[in-house]
């Protein structure tokens, strides 16, 4: 184990008129489980009373003086010199970057050291070393000093952010094709100083710029745990004051053009420059990211391909099988306008169950449709999608009048289910019988459950699973599930829900649903 007292981290914080943040971003640095650290909060150009003041009004938040640096720059001179400076006031081993409005877990630096000091050994070149991020979402409640911030729920991140190499990529991430935010990473001062900072010309980018600067030098390994915390608001879309709690530190207009053009690193290729010795590199690198995107598009248009040739040879089986009834019934043949018709043909749902108190074909439209799918957020009235794995690749295509719907995942990871809320659709003295029928183009196995949720000590309602059952669906015949839900369980519970577990570890699973309904079922 690395010895946590041994190193020292600082940490620069640039804020300019926001003491509201600037509490929240002490208190996350105040947290920490490594204690030995030191601020510098740099004030670049705005209200230095204003911001003392509500730094001294936070009877909760107690930053030791040997461990705070308060720097005054009046006038303010931008961004990047913020930052610069707050490291030039420094003398610590390791300096980080905590924007005002950012924060981190309790355990940000203590495992961050520990990684650095475990890696570094067969890592000469590495200057830094980054965590895993979660985004944010939030409102602000008020205004000025007394605004109240208001964390609301998670946010996705781009899948530059899911990227599952140990280093940053130095040209994937040149291609915007691996991302880490500054609120992410721990680097070595010495090396921070050795590229020259965050480049004082730029208003904006200028994390990206210094990123592509200190990857042509320095290895930066990212640790596989979300310990940094990225910070949104909600209503920023819709400013156009640009009020300076919505938006990002002096945010003006620009053109990014100009500043990604100008954040690419100038290239050495002078013999016996560490540059030259990384040209071989870089060409790996591209190849295997030309690779790596080729190998997508494949997946893509095969899978694209097998369910296509599945549909054509399912197609084909159905008309040959109303060719052979209806020659055996001495009548002409007549096509499956159901099928082949489109949106013109509707089947009657009310036919399919009369007693249903929730049926897929009664809640979807009638107009064939594809939606993107958010964790979490409910769809078709009582469904969502319960999922640890990466927030991105989501896909929903209902087809009403083919009774198809598909739900694809990029990738199931650990754990994904399909989630159906049960309350509130019979009364106490009755349960509810669930019936689904599903189609696929391969054979896989999976699971249903009974979940409910439950208040802790804490009156945080968290949920648990019980009543597993294995089920299996073949290529050839699909699959169908009868689950009868008990009204003795049903209504002693809070929030029951009935999942659908998907296999675990599938990349781009697709579940096909033919019909989904709930019926009562008399209590026995």
């Amino acid at each position: 184990m690395a010895d946590l007292s041994a190193p020292s981290v600082g940490v620069v914080i640039r804020t300019k008129d926001r003491p509201v943040f600037v509490k929240r971003a002490l208190a996350s640095v105040m947290a920490q489980v490594h204690r030995n650290f030191h601020i510098v909060l740099v004030n670049d150009g705005g209200d230095i009373g204003q911001l003392r003041a509500a730094i001294a009004s936070d009877g909760n938040l107690s930053v030791p003086e040997d461990r705070f640096t308060l720097l005054d720059l009046t006038p303010g001179q931008g961004r990047s010199a913020a930052f610069n400076r707050g490291v030039e006031a420094l003398g610590t081993e390791f300096v980080t970057c905590l924007d005002d409005d950012d924060t981190w877990d309790a355990d940000f630096m203590s495992a961050l050291l520990v990684f650095f000091a475990d890696t570094a050994p067969s890592v000469p070149e590495l200057g830094g070393v980054g965590a895993r991020v979660t985004a944010l979402k939030e409102e602000i409640i008020g205004t000025g000093p007394d605004a109240e911030i208001r964390v609301i729920g998670e946010d996705s991140l781009p899948p530059a952010f899911h990227r599952s190499e140990f280093f940053l990529n130095a040209l994937a991430y040149a291609c915007y094709r691996q991302d880490i935010y500054p609120v992410q990473w721990m680097m070595r001062r010495d090396a921070v100083l050795q590229v020259g900072g965050f480049p004082e010309n730029f208003d904006v980018m200028e994390d990206r710029a210094f990123m592509n600067r200190f990857l042509s030098r320095w290895r930066l390994a990212i640790l596989d745990r979300p310990l940094a915390y990225h910070h949104r608001r909600e209503q920023r879309a819709e400013d156009r004051t640009r009020n300076v709690l919505l938006n990002t530190l002096d945010n003006p207009s620009y053109d990014w053009r100009y500043f990604a053009d100008l954040a690419k690193p100038p290239i050495d290729l002078q013999e016996n420059s560490v540059q030259a010795g990384l040209v071989l590199s870089i060409a790996s690198d591209l190849l295997s990211e030309v690779n790596y995107e080729t190998s997508a598009i494949w997946q893509k248009v095969d899978g694209e391909m097998r369910a296509l040739r599945a549909q054509l040879s399912e197609d084909r089986h159905t008309m040959l099988q109303k060719l052979e009834r209806a020659l055996a019934n001495g009548a002409p043949a007549q096509a499956d306008t159901a099928r082949t018709a489109g949106p013109a043909v509707q089947p009657d749902r009310s036919a399919t169950s009369p007693s249903a108190v929730f049926d897929i074909w009664g809640v979807f439209s009638k107009e064939e449709h594809a939606q993107y799918i958010t964790p979490n957020a409910p769809f078709a009235q009582r469904m969502n999608l319960s999922i640890n794995a990466s927030q991105y690749g989501l896909l929903l295509h209902v087809a009403p009048y083919r009774r198809k719907m598909v739900l694809q995942i990029a990738d199931t990871d650990d754990w994904a289910a399909l989630e159906l809320r049960l309350d509130g659709l019979v009364p106490v003295s009755q349960g509810l019988r669930c019936r689904i029928e599903i189609d696929t183009n391969e054979d896989y196995l999976f699971e249903t459950a009974l979940q409910h949720g439950f208040s802790t000590v804490s009156g945080e309602v968290r949920h648990e699973c019980g009543g597993f059952e294995v089920h299996s669906c073949d290529a050839s015949t699909g699959g169908m599930i009868s689950r009868d839900i008990p009204a003795q369980w049903l209504h002693s519970v809070i929030q029951p829900k009935f999942s659908i577990i998907f296999p675990r570890r599938c990349q781009n699973f697709r579940f096909i649903c033919t019909n989904l309904v709930l019926e009562p079922l008399e209590r026995v």
